[in-house]
């Protein structure tokens, strides 16, 4: 009989794969509480949003554009690292050098969106509590989505297993 791991042991095993990773699981978890909270001060019943919604708002965007860059820095110069198993798979550099490339496209993504999102929201006055509200919301469903993503890369690939997180064989 097999002694089942805890799952926090999983999900700190996933965050710790790459700086990258580590970004977007801070960028989906800081959003979650900042968009919920958000969400209870911007219902349309209210008449203006208050300032320190924007400004905590504005620093997390920031912090995330700070993170990002220095995730970028870690992660160009990386490029394709050799396989920590002596017995890798045949598939497995071609595997780990799409990783990459998706992480480098998504980093490269978030560079060129987050000055933007930056550039538009500033000029939205306090009195949009709609736009504010939905803006809330998407943020909310954004973070949970993005957690899911990252539980999933280390759901196991064969069906027999699909649901489980896998764990060092």
């Amino acid at each position: 009989m097999t002694r089942s791991r805890p799952r926090w042991r999983s999900l700190r095993k996933v965050l710790g794969r790459t700086p990258a990773t580590r970004l977007f699981a801070v960028e989906a978890l800081s959003t979650l509480p900042l968009s919920v909270t958000t969400l209870l001060v911007t219902t349309p019943g209210h008449t203006r949003v208050p300032e320190w919604v924007q400004l905590s708002g504005l620093g997390v965007l920031l912090a995330m554009i700070g993170a990002t860059v220095h995730t970028w820095r870690l992660t160009l110069p990386r490029g394709l690292m050799p396989s920590a198993h002596r017995t890798a798979s045949p598939g497995c550099a071609t595997r780990r050098l799409r990783e990459q490339a998706a992480t480098e496209r998504r980093l490269r993504w978030l560079l060129l969106l987050y000055p933007a999102v930056l550039a538009a929201l500033m000029p939205v006055p306090a009195t949009w509590v709609g736009f504010w509200f939905a803006l809330s919301l998407l943020s909310t469903l954004g973070g949970i989505l993005s957690i899911g993503f990252l539980l999933r890369t280390r759901l196991s690939a064969d069906g027999g297993a699909a649901g489980r997180i896998r764990g060092p064989r």
